[in-house]
């Protein structure tokens, strides 16, 4: 097997076709929750290899949980031997994204192990483990947190609009963690002007922030954009919104939908502003 570029003799559950069956789809699940303190994760993992889990059940092997943060550098591994986590992080130890890397790790030397459901290419082979091998390694799971979790579910939070100065027109930048949006001067004093009554964010939303939007997904790139935090933004909804998950940032040819779908559907809520600010004229 092949984990981080580092070849392993011995297969390893959920690397490939190393151990059959693989992982499930639903192998690692995390909810996350915050209070004034702390982030709070919970991360329930799903093996079924009864060989894992009797090492698990004699102690010889452990479920184990490396929390990373790229951003705060923070780094910290946690051991339980029932399949979940409850984890909890200060607010001011983690920033944007934080990965939560799960494995089943010996604790024990384990002689001659064999897994009964290995790949066929093993043979019979056995491998004498020793503490630190990984059994069973489950995909990286993440969350985000801070400006991001806010990104995540309010519409305009991804983007920050700035004074263009000399610019005639209206430009966007996604090369940065939010998107900026450039206004003419003339322009910018209006939006300073108006931006601040509430009757006004529908309006921009249909227009302005998604116009944005759907450009950037239209030309997104990951090697590019992928590890700004707007970018992630917009994964983490795919991955966790159930009326997101039909989407793929990647696929460019259905930016259009994706913009309408991570806003809420600007224009019903702009008709339904415009309409309901009629209404009240005529009353």
């Amino acid at each position: 097997m092949r984990i981080n570029n580092v070849s392993l003799p011995y297969p390893v559950l959920g690397n490939s076709d190393d151990i059959l069956p693989l992982l499930p789809d639903d192998s690692v699940v995390i909810n996350q929750s915050v209070d004034e303190e702390k982030y709070k994760f919970n991360i329930k993992l799903k093996q079924e290899n009864p060989d894992i889990s009797l090492l698990i059940e004699n102690e010889l092997a452990a479920y184990t949980c490396e929390v990373t943060c790229p951003r705060t550098y923070l780094r910290r591994c946690f051991k339980s031997k029932e399949p979940e986590f409850e984890i909890e992080l200060g607010r001011r130890e983690v920033f944007g994204r934080v990965d939560f890397n799960c494995f089943v790790t010996v604790y024990e030397d384990i002689i001659d192990y064999h897994n009964e459901f290995q790949n066929e290419d093993y043979g019979d082979a056995t491998f004498d483990m020793e503490p630190g091998d990984i059994l069973a390694a489950f995909p990286t799971a993440s969350a985000m947190i801070d400006i991001t979790y806010e990104m995540m579910y309010s519409s305009g939070a991804c983007m920050v609009v700035l004074d263009g100065q000399d610019t005639k027109h209206t430009w966007f930048d996604a090369n940065a963690d939010t998107i900026k949006v450039y206004l003419p001067h003339n322009m910018f004093e209006q939006y300073r002007f108006m931006h601040q009554n509430r009757n006004f964010n529908a309006l921009f939303h249909a227009s302005i922030v998604f116009n944005a939007l759907f450009k950037v997904l239209s030309e997104y790139k990951e090697s590019v954009h992928g590890n700004y935090l707007w970018a992630e933004a917009v994964k983490t909804r795919i991955d966790t919104d159930e009326n997101l998950r039909e989407f793929d940032i990647n696929d460019t040819t259905r930016a259009y939908e994706l913009a309408q779908a991570v806003l809420g559907d600007p224009y019903k809520r702009m008709f339904n502003h415009l309409q309901n600010t009629m209404q009240n004229r005529n009353s």
